[in-house]
């Protein structure tokens, strides 16, 4: 009796999620509708609805940054392109609609040069999604024990052989592939970048009003957050500038 007891109340637990997440998918088709019919503040309403209950996906965020697009909203549109991008930074459609959007855009910031071996770590990073990186160390991890078995009981030489070698190799691909899921999740669940959201902001050299004038930014800009006081965040731009901006002028992601 007990044992059912305690199935019952988990079905009751779950309802509500199973409920939001029906809510959810409602609104996305609505919202999508709305989208589609030139209505895109009804469509924002409906995914912001979505957002607010503490759901995300890349198409939820896609759609946010092609309503805005299409709004031209550019710095909101910039934001949840972004969004996007930390959730599967390999997926070029969103890439090719930030790289549109960022042309509307005031300030064109040249970013610092990568050395060969950072551009290619960043490159094979990026090439798939956190969620797609599990799933390949879970496969490689498979692969590795079948290896392992073949190199540990096969009699055949060269079945020891292509055992050990295959074994090395799926190791290789596991490592890399939990290195690179652990990346970009830890990524994506930290703000360490924003968007500009005021139409200028000057960038000073302390976090304080009377501080010297170093640069000034434009709404849309992208920048990286290296550190927060009283309400000014540290930030450095592309090109390797950075400069104290207080932290209302930007929205973090």
């Amino acid at each position: 009796m007990k044992r059912y007891t305690l199935l019952i109340l988990s079905i009751f637990a779950l309802l509500p999620a199973m409920r939001a997440q029906q809510s959810a998918e409602q609104w996305f088709e609505q919202a999508n509708g709305a989208y589609n019919a030139g209505c895109y503040d009804s469509a924002l309403m409906l995914y912001n609805r979505i957002v607010a209950d503490d759901l995300e996906s890349v198409p939820l965020y896609f759609n946010m940054g092609n309503a805005y697009y299409k709004k031209q909203e550019y710095p909101m549109a910039i934001y949840y392109y972004e969004k996007a991008l930390k959730l599967d930074p390999s997926n070029d459609d969103v890439r090719t609609n930030l790289a549109i959007a960022n042309l509307a855009i005031v300030d064109k910031i040249e970013p610092v040069p990568q050395s060969f071996f950072e551009k290619g770590w960043n490159g094979l990073k990026c090439s798939l999604s956190g969620q797609q990186w599990t799933i390949l160390s879970i496969v490689a991890f498979a692969l590795l024990l079948v290896s392992a078995f073949l190199f540990l009981r096969s009699r055949n030489i060269g079945l020891r052989k292509l055992g050990f070698f295959a074994g090395l190799v799926m190791f290789v691909v596991f490592a890399l592939s939990v290195l690179f899921a652990a990346q970009l999740k830890k990524a994506a669940l930290t703000e360490d970048q924003a968007i500009i959201m005021n139409p200028t902001v000057t960038v000073k050299s302390t976090p304080n009003e009377a501080s010297i004038d170093l640069f000034v930014l434009h709404e849309g800009t992208k920048v990286e957050i290296l550190d927060h006081a009283d309400g000014w965040n540290k930030i450095k731009i592309a090109n390797g500038s950075i400069g104290w901006l207080q932290a209302e002028n930007m929205l973090p992601f």
